[in-house]
């Protein structure tokens, strides 16, 4: 950046060349805001980070993938006689009672089928609609910054 220098005792020369620092600044000013957005733009984009650190994304979708899927069931063997099955039996038979009663109680109505049945459908059309928008905000291309007539005429 350049300083005003104020030797001359003329005003108009002296507010000619704060409007043309001004006016540089300004200039400046744009390039750096462009230069700003493209990098943030660049930093958003997941294409850049694939591309520099392709085995650090791969490392950390194997460790998700880790955490996230289940472990898998141990079937324990044992030894099934009649006795252990009736003994079995008798202890269940209160529960499986109970929770058969309850559901006979409780049976829900049409209505509220109904009511499900939309509410579903809503959470359905809700996912597809959020999965194609996010589909095509991670495929457009980062738009271009194009200053408006305004901003021009305003800082030359």
């Amino acid at each position: 950046m350049s300083t005003i220098t104020t030797s001359t005792s003329d005003p108009t020369h002296q507010a000619d060349a704060l409007r043309r620092e001004m006016r540089s600044i300004r200039r400046e000013l744009g390039d750096n805001v462009e230069e700003l957005v493209e990098n943030a733009e660049r930093l958003m984009d997941w294409h850049y980070y694939w591309e520099r650190y392709p085995w650090a994304i791969v490392g950390a979708a194997a460790l998700l993938g880790y955490f996230v899927v289940p472990r898998r069931m141990v079937a324990m063997s044992m030894s099934v006689d009649g006795h252990s099955l009736d003994d079995l039996a008798h202890r269940l038979a209160p529960a499986i009672t109970s929770r058969v009663e309850k559901k006979r109680e409780s049976k829900p109505g049409w209505i509220s089928g109904l009511i499900s049945l939309g509410v579903g459908m809503l959470a359905k059309a809700a996912t597809g609609y959020a999965t194609q928008y996010l589909s095509q905000m991670l495929n457009q291309p980062a738009a271009q910054h194009q200053p408006r007539p305004e901003e021009e005429a305003r800082y030359g």
